[in-house]
């Protein structure tokens, strides 16, 4: 994969905006090596299979065309060398996850360019939701988007957007229910990626005290930029989701459980194999408690169980005959005793 400087340049001389300087820059690229050709040819497949010449045209058939040619190329590419699927898949996805980009910031690029300037220009005014713990609410954005705020969470976004794209900013977890508009993207920012969609239903997480940040897709197509991976775009697909250590950088693409993912926004508070922090952390969250812990031995904890729309008192209750501890509730406090 080139970086991103000659992607750039590879993706503005597929759409005819090359300068004659960036087109010498890319010639002599180009010359350097049989890869760098290769990797050339195989851009200018994926925008010819799709037939896209301009952005601007359709931006929608962007998304809809690459993704008909990243199936196809995993098609191909299954049935003749096998065993290698898996990695001509990667390969086709991170293509034109980059194509992607680099065609959908054209088209904005070119946007910016076309409008008129205007001597007065108005302040628009950032609105900032934010939950404490034991609440969730819904929102409704500007375009008619839905996004359902998770405790201890705060979104921040424009009274109304700009003629060019929808950019929201996320801290915690919060679920997007994104109005359909091709020409105008829709971004939601985090401190380790950016969502970038057009349309669709996914979730993020990203609380600052956790070690992970995930998107998961529920509906359509999201491409994921992470701000520490060298190889940086991702493409999901229904049932996909990408999870980044936020620490080590280190990225994985997984099969979304539904439960877990989309679930919370219906009152689900689900565990898999939860570890004793995880478990406590999501309990005090989930209920807006503090929780006192006694004589705990450190024993690893792996809880599974769910519960719909259940009182504290009730989990708790559940909970300690599985693990055998004893719990005391006293308004917002509740303290754990291990024997």
């Amino acid at each position: 994969m080139p970086n991103n400087k000659y992607t750039e340049l590879i993706a503005k001389k597929l759409s005819g905006d090359i300068t004659k300087t960036e087109e010498e820059t890319l010639n002599t690229w180009l010359k350097a090596s049989d890869e760098n050709q290769d990797t050339f040819r195989i851009y200018s497949s994926i925008w010819s299979d799709t037939k896209i010449k301009r952005a601007s045209e359709n931006a929608d058939k962007v998304f809809d065309g690459i993704s008909a040619a990243i199936l196809e190329n995993e098609i191909v590419g299954s049935s003749h060398i096998p065993g290698q699927s898996r990695s001509i898949s990667y390969l086709w996805r991170s293509i034109a996850a980059a194509i992607l980009v680099l065609v959908v910031s054209i088209f904005i690029l070119r946007n910016i360019d076309n409008k008129e300037k205007q001597s007065v220009t108005q302040s628009i005014q950032l609105i900032e939701k934010s939950l404490p713990s034991g609440q969730k609410t819904k929102i409704f954005l500007p375009d008619g988007s839905e996004v359902w705020l998770n405790a201890e969470s705060s979104l921040s976004y424009p009274e109304r957007f700009d003629d060019v794209s929808r950019v929201v900013s996320l801290k915690g977890e919060a679920f997007f229910n994104v109005t359909k508009n091709p020409l105008k993207p829709f971004i939601v920012k985090t401190e380790s990626m950016d969502i970038t969609v057009l349309g669709t239903s996914f979730n993020v997480r990203c609380y600052n005290n956790e070690k992970i940040t995930n998107v998961a897709l529920e509906i359509g197509k999201v491409l994921v930029e992470t701000s520490d991976s060298k190889d940086n775009k991702y493409i999901l697909f229904p049932g996909e989701g990408i999870s980044v250590n936020n620490k080590l950088g280190k990225v994985s693409r997984y099969e979304v459980d539904p439960k877990s993912a989309f679930q919370w926004k219906e009152g689900l508070l689900y565990f898999n194999k939860a570890d004793f922090d995880e478990v406590i952390n999501e309990l005090s969250r989930w209920y807006g408690v503090e929780f006192i812990i006694e004589n705990y031995n450190g024993e690893k904890w792996e809880y599974s169980a769910e519960f719909k729309n259940e009182y504290l008192i009730n989990v708790l209750q559940s909970m300690s005959f599985s693990k055998g501890f004893k719990y005391e509730m006293d308004q917002n406090k509740v303290v754990v005793k291990f024997n």
